[in-house]
């Protein structure tokens, strides 16, 4: 037996959880996009997306 832990997402990444987060995201898009415009985040940036679910704000 190790004492190594594994982290892994709570909720899985089942197709059912990945459609989920894609929907979460779609919803909440007007107010990201917002928040990372007022953030002074544009266009080429280059910035680093930790734990954003299945990457819906890396891609916008």
């Amino acid at each position: 037996m190790t004492n190594e832990r594994r982290y892994e997402y709570e909720l899985g990444h089942s197709d059912r959880e990945l459609r989920r987060l894609a929907t979460q995201a779609a919803l909440v898009d007007p107010m990201t996009r917002d928040y990372l415009r007022r953030a002074g985040i544009q266009t080429g940036m280059q910035v680093l997306d930790i734990g954003s679910g299945a990457g819906g704000v890396a891609f916008l």
